[in-house]
């Protein structure tokens, strides 16, 4: 082995020894149930996975899983056993694969890290994150997750943890294939690895990106409606209209400056600009759905004062809609008569008052 190869080596043993953690701390299948079928699977993933070299060049972890597949075979297995089971046939099926094409592709060990640099460097543009140019292999993956978020108690076991598993490493370490088929494996994991921390941080930033969406409608539109209120507030008098929210949020216009004649339900002449001013407080609102509201004072019977009321609010509806250009009969009315008063009917003042119209606006915007 070159010089340069060991110096590779030394730089990615610390995912060496992840993959070796991995394989050290496989739980003993407990005592459970037996499955034929399931064994019968798994025996033909093994032989997928040997006919790829599986038993030649992964032979440490052929042989662990084909032992643990005996015991589960002979002595049964739980549900979760099982499924660890198939997820492991499956994963040395895959890295079987990988590495016949490495070597088919007689890529060194300077190609496959050339390749995870490459991948390690792709990950951190995603989010803006230069690895370090002074690192490689392993110890730029950690750089790379620390600067990712990975908290520093972790960093501090995985050291620990490399640092005893090291030496043992350097000890077993014997010839370049299989330090290649090692290296490939290892860089599996933690490219693995580094992709589930990339979707649950994307995961979490589209969340909070969302949040902060909807905050910033309901802001603009809060504002907007403020804005529209304000300009509609101007554009009366004190003697046209009086303008007010309902605890329902919504827009009514209260018009003390609709004339019309004693008992008639025609405007009087010369009243065309507050109904132009009125369309245009409905136009500050899109979508919003229009009622006119008819009133009359207490003076005359309470059932001609409501038909009274009644004709005046269409008259007005009627008049807004062909301001508006909206089709007939799109605004909604009612009369009150006189059962809504707002002042008292014993003045003239009073009186005048609640002959009036109320234009409500609900919603929009």
């Amino acid at each position: 082995m070159t010089t340069h190869a060991h110096r590779i080596v030394r730089r990615l043993l610390p995912a060496l020894v992840l993959a070796a953690l991995a394989a050290a701390t496989l739980p003993v299948p407990a005592a459970g149930a037996t499955d034929p079928a399931r064994v019968e699977r798994l025996r033909d993933g093994m032989d997928q996975a040997k006919k790829d070299g599986a038993k030649g060049q992964l032979p440490q972890a052929w042989w662990d899983l084909d032992a643990r597949l005996d015991a589960a075979a002979k002595s049964g297995a739980t549900e979760e056993q099982w499924r660890a089971l198939e997820a492991d046939v499956a994963h040395l099926r895959s890295a079987a694969a990988f590495v016949s094409r490495m070597r088919q592709q007689k890529s060194g060990i300077e190609a496959v890290l050339s390749r995870f640099d490459q991948a390690l460097a792709e990950i951190g543009a995603l989010y803006g994150v230069d690895p370090d140019p002074t690192l490689s292999g392993s110890p730029a993956a950690r750089d790379l997750l620390d600067r990712l978020g990975e908290s520093r108690l972790e960093a501090r076991i995985l050291v620990d943890s490399l640092t005893v598993e090291n030496r043992r490493l350097n000890e077993m370490v014997g010839t370049r294939i299989v330090e290649q088929d090692s290296l490939i494996t290892a860089l599996r994991v933690e490219v693995s690895a580094l992709r589930q921390k990339l979707w649950d941080t994307e995961l979490r930033a589209g969340v909070a990106e969302a949040d902060r969406t909807a905050a910033e409608s309901v802001l603009t539109r809060k504002q907007q409606r403020e804005q529209a209120i304000a300009e509609v507030r101007g554009a009366f008098g004190p003697d046209e209209a009086e303008i007010m929210l309902t605890a329902e949020g919504d827009v009514v216009l209260r018009l003390f400056g609709v004339a019309f004649g004693v008992g008639s339900a025609t405007m009087s002449p010369g009243q065309e600009g507050l109904v132009t001013r009125v369309a245009d407080a409905a136009r500050r609102f899109p979508g919003a759905a229009v009622r006119v509201e008819g009133h009359t004072d207490d003076t005359g019977g309470r059932d001609a004062n409501l038909r009274l009321s009644r004709r005046r609010a269409e008259s007005v509806a009627r008049l807004l809609e062909n301001e508006l250009g909206w089709e007939g009969e799109t605004i909604a009315t009612e009369g009150f008569g006189p059962d809504r008063p707002i002042a008292l009917n014993s003045t003239a003042e009073g009186r005048a008052r609640n002959r009036r119209i109320d234009v409500v606006i609900a919603g929009g915007l």
